[in-house]
């Protein structure tokens, strides 16, 4: 089975403010760097063999933070364009109070999808380039050795990435993961769960491999449609906060 971790970068100074952030390459907090710091200890204890990260130097200061030389994955991660924060054209480094009061409609509509500002991104092409960039992430992934996992009985080949808070909403909503009318914002440092098993029955946690792997799954999950991908996709675990991580 294939897992990815998607994390959400740690917290910036924009972020407390509550500005918007979009393509700004803003750095991390010290408060962030302590939020990924606490989450890098269930990101370790996962043991993922491949890590991904986007073209902002909050994601990468993140990915930093979890420490992960020290579980041994010494490969540097990918870094993806893809994975960026969606493009907010003029609003980029305005208040969100100050852009809801000043264009309440606007500001309501790009929330539900419906708007894009001046210079901005859609939102049908955020979801296009973040479902496209994890599907080639699952397949990366389905050509690693498996590694032990801390909730399950059988190894499963891990990936962590990590992205940013609209990217990855988006992303959860066109894999039919979330109802974003009913979604409360990703926490920052927070994980996201993933697996993606080959099978569309039950799974088992206590059957060796979950009764579903075939030997050939780098050949099988390569053979896949992004389409097929996506299909297969289940959530595992939603918006894990470091604060409940660490207390």
């Amino acid at each position: 089975m294939i897992r990815v971790i998607l994390c959400r970068h740690g917290e910036t100074d924009w972020n407390r403010d509550h500005r918007l952030q979009g393509h700004s390459d803003i750095p991390l907090a010290e408060s962030g760097r302590r939020q990924a710091a606490a989450t890098g200890a269930f990101v370790r204890a996962q043991s993922p063999r491949l890590g991904h990260v986007s073209s902002l130097v909050r994601t990468q200061q993140t990915y930093e933070e979890f420490g992960l030389g020290a579980a041994g994955l010494e490969t540097p991660p990918q870094v993806w364009d893809e994975l960026r924060e969606q493009n907010l054209g003029v609003w980029e480094g305005a208040y969100a109070a100050e852009v809801r009061d000043a264009s309440p409609q606007n500001f309501a509509a790009w929330r539900s999808g419906g708007f894009t500002p001046e210079g901005g991104e859609t939102q049908e092409a955020l979801a296009e380039r973040m479902g496209r960039a994890f599907c080639e992430i699952v397949r990366q992934t389905a050509a690693v050795e498996p590694t032990e996992s801390p909730d399950l009985s059988f190894g499963v080949r891990t990936a962590v990435a990590v992205s940013h808070g609209a990217a990855l909403r988006v992303l959860f909503e066109s894999m039919g993961i979330i109802d974003r009318s009913r979604f409360i914002p990703l926490t920052p440092a927070s994980v996201t769960m993933i697996d993606v098993p080959l099978t569309d029955g039950p799974l088992s946690s206590s059957l060796p491999r979950g009764g579903v792997e075939s030997e050939d799954l780098a050949e099988a999950v390569a053979a896949l449609s992004d389409e097929d991908i996506r299909s297969h996709a289940r959530l595992r675990v939603l918006n894990l906060s470091p604060e409940l991580l660490a207390p």
